[in-house]
């Protein structure tokens, strides 16, 4: 399928004009011209026009038949490398890709520069680049939602609580993909590790608890629901319980810094 052809797929099932497809982002001629498959659209065109509609590039791009999409295979490497603190890894991912979202690049070398400890110079970046903004903001689709579970602890507690405080309101008692949900439960868990780390107590813990614990008991959201259980114990004070909830985790090849991004 072309990309054109997609574009009028998502449309049709938004039940949209083409006036109503493109509004505040490019001309509705140009667009028509795009979904002929007369013109090409630019990627941020493209981008711009999903997420105004709330629509995940990962599942424009699924339509599209066996195009797999690039940054959601990158997603993936640069998760591993980072968890790894494999520097070379990123390095390679770094000169090799060529991203459809430009905040990758200056993305990897923030990344690279927390996992060697310079700090202030990962922070530099986000407080330079302003496409970061949007993540203190309400511009929450799946990209931003993986960008923000790296990047949480380098804003202070205070926007960090605005943050979380933003997903409660956005998320909670909704239905969303799993995709989606599995991006923000990562969150959520990031954030309940910050809180101690940082000696934080609050109600947006509990509620990010109950929230966790809300998810659907299947194996995707399996270790979410424990870990759930995990800060719960902390919280009440149980640390034998917590530290058996670990053991479990570790006996099953689970390891529970690897969720809260460590």
């Amino acid at each position: 399928m072309l990309i054109g052809e997609r574009l009028k797929e998502i449309r049709e099932s938004l039940k949209l004009n083409r006036t109503q497809m493109v509004s505040g982002t490019i001309s509705r001629s140009f667009y028509s011209r795009v979904e002929r498959n007369e013109n090409l659209i630019s990627t941020g065109d493209l981008m711009k026009i999903m997420y105004s509609h709330e629509v995940p590039m990962v599942k424009f791009c699924q339509g599209l038949g066996n195009t797999q999409p690039q940054l959601h295979v990158y997603h993936k490497r640069i998760l591993y490398a980072y968890l790894k603190g494999d520097v070379d890894a990123l390095d390679k991912i770094y000169h090799e890709g060529n991203f459809a979202d430009s905040r990758i690049k200056s993305f990897i070398i923030l990344l690279a520069s927390k996992i060697e400890g310079r700090i202030e110079e990962a922070k530099e970046i986000i407080q330079k680049d302003p496409s970061y903004s949007c993540l203190q903001g309400n511009d929450w689709n799946e990209e931003n939602l993986w960008f923000t579970f790296f990047i949480i602890d380098l804003y202070d507690f205070n926007q960090v609580q605005n943050l979380i405080d933003t997903l409660f309101n956005k998320y909670h008692a909704k239905d969303v993909d799993e995709c989606t949900m599995r991006l923000v439960s990562r969150i959520l868990v990031r954030y309940l590790d910050l809180c101690f780390k940082q000696g934080k107590r609050n109600d947006e813990m509990k509620e990010a608890i109950e929230l966790l614990k809300l998810l659907p008991s299947n194996v995707e959201f399996g270790v979410y629901k424990i870990l759930a259980t995990y800060y719960e114990e902390l919280l009440d004070g149980n640390f034998e319980n917590a530290q058996l909830i670990v053991d479990l985790l570790q006996n099953e090849d689970l390891d529970y810094k690897d969720m809260a991004g460590k």
